[in-house]
């Protein structure tokens, strides 16, 4: 559990929320374009690729 002071719940709720955000991306990107996530840095999807 986080212990943080009162005046810190804002930014406990930024933090929140962007790590949600992000988990629901990379689920999104694991079921639509898997391929995306198996690409090399530096490699072009098929999306990408006139």
């Amino acid at each position: 559990m986080l212990i943080s002071p009162r005046e810190a719940f804002v930014s406990v709720v930024i933090v929140a929320g962007l790590l949600l955000l992000g988990g629901l991306f990379f689920l999104v990107m694991l079921t639509v374009d898997r391929e995306a996530l198996e690409t090399e840095p530096g490699d072009m999807s098929e999306a990408f690729r006139p």
